[in-house]
């Protein structure tokens, strides 16, 4: 996708839900409560979260830097995220697209990875991990702000 959603802009006026709901709406075939159990889609709204919030889609390239805001930038513990990905609709992705393909990506998203990393480092605080539901009447922008988040 070449044209940025309005979630992915900086200074977004939308609210986190809006973002959500754009998010939804752009990217069909997301696990939602609509279409899995309700602790498997509870795990991946959190997920779906920090993308809307760090603004990233769902290519490869984007699921890459989505974890490493993720991992960096938030208050899940790595042993929390691992779990996340252990979890059999994670895993079918990297089937579905092939697990040299994915590492290939990965290692070119390097460079940008390097970038994520650096950005976490200059966050104001880290972003509270399953504490969601304060901020979805907030603007996007009032949150990055909040965390000093630049998006990449």
């Amino acid at each position: 996708m070449s044209k940025k959603l309005q979630y992915q802009q900086q200074n977004s006026p939308q609210t986190l839900q809006e973002g959500l709901d754009e998010y939804y709406a752009s990217f069909p075939g997301l696990i939602t409560k609509e279409n899995n159990s309700h602790d498997v889609a509870e795990l991946f709204k959190l997920h779906d979260v920090t993308h809307v919030i760090f603004g990233c889609g769902t290519s490869i390239r984007e699921e890459t830097l989505t974890d490493i805001w993720t991992i960096f930038g938030s208050t899940v513990s790595l042993k929390q995220y691992m779990d996340y990905l252990k979890y059999p609709e994670t895993t079918q992705v990297v089937k579905d697209i092939g697990f040299l393909k994915v590492i290939w990506i990965a290692l070119q998203t390097l460079p940008a990875v390097i970038k994520v990393i650096f950005h976490t480092r200059k966050m104001k605080k880290k972003l509270l991990w399953g504490n969601y539901q304060q901020y979805l009447h907030r603007s996007l922008q009032e949150i990055r702000e909040e965390f000093n988040i630049i998006l990449v």
